[in-house]
């Protein structure tokens, strides 16, 4: 009884530690909705910040959502790309800082371009 209570246990923890090692893998440049969703529940997925410079939104709803997709980097210069969405529609050309978990975005500020690194000016420039 104790063997077949320890094998189930085990057997759980293989199959969620698979589960969420192949959600990290995936999520890791993904951008999209599914993406977001698993980052933002994923315990292995550090918060950080990234950086982009503002571009052409990929789609304005009825509402004046703004959806914009593009290349984000980190103080190190790491690339990715992001998916997010803004009340509105955003200047283009100006400098976010986003607070992130992996592909899911937590909120936006702009910022100047002298308070980006380096590193991540080069990427997004």
């Amino acid at each position: 009884m104790l063997k077949r209570l320890i094998k189930g246990v085990l057997g759980v923890a293989v199959i969620l530690g698979v589960l969420i090692g192949g959600a990290t893998v995936f999520s890791d440049d993904a951008s999209g909705e599914f993406a977001q969703i698993v980052d933002c529940v994923n315990p292995f997925v550090k918060e950080g910040n990234i950086y982009v410079k503002t571009t052409q939104p990929k789609e304005v709803n009825s509402y004046g959502t703004a959806l914009y997709r593009q290349v984000a980097a980190d103080e190190k210069g790491n690339k990715r790309t992001i998916e997010f969405s803004g009340l509105s529609e955003l200047k283009k050309g100006h400098y976010l800082k986003l607070e992130n978990k992996g592909a899911f975005v937590k909120t936006y500020k702009e910022v100047q371009k002298d308070d980006i690194p380096q590193a991540a000016l080069a990427v997004i420039e």
